[in-house]
């Protein structure tokens, strides 16, 4: 069988949630339909503040990422964003792992990931 591995870049924020909703809808489709054998999803430059809960999109993004989880996909968020956003505190640590994203990205790359961006 063949190995296919996503890696979902959520770059699109609250003045673009719509992009957003989409990669994170496809993301949750393909996870839980089992398509790929492999989904990781990471939130990165304004698609950060996406997980913000005083965002106005909160509702929806926390949805779809405990969807994700209950998949088995490891939501990350970059841990520099979340510093410049001055999101460190506020985020769910029990859905969204902060982590390097040019590391995150590189290990996609280099296990052979397709990289999609949202």
């Amino acid at each position: 069988m063949t190995q296919t591995r996503i890696l979902f870049i959520i770059l699109s924020g609250p003045s673009d949630f719509e992009k957003a909703r989409q990669g994170l809808r496809i993301a949750r489709n393909i996870a839980k339909e089992k398509i790929a054998t492999e989904v990781k999803l990471l939130f990165v430059g304004p698609g950060t503040t996406l997980l913000d809960p005083d965002n106005q999109h909160y509702d929806i993004v926390k949805h779809y990422a405990t969807e994700l989880n209950q998949a088995g996909v490891r939501c990350t968020v970059c841990a520099g964003n979340l510093r410049v956003y001055k999101l460190e505190e506020k985020i769910d640590k029990n859905l969204f792992i902060a982590d390097d994203s040019t590391a995150v990205v590189a290990e996609a790359a280099l296990n052979g990931f397709t990289i999609l961006t949202f």
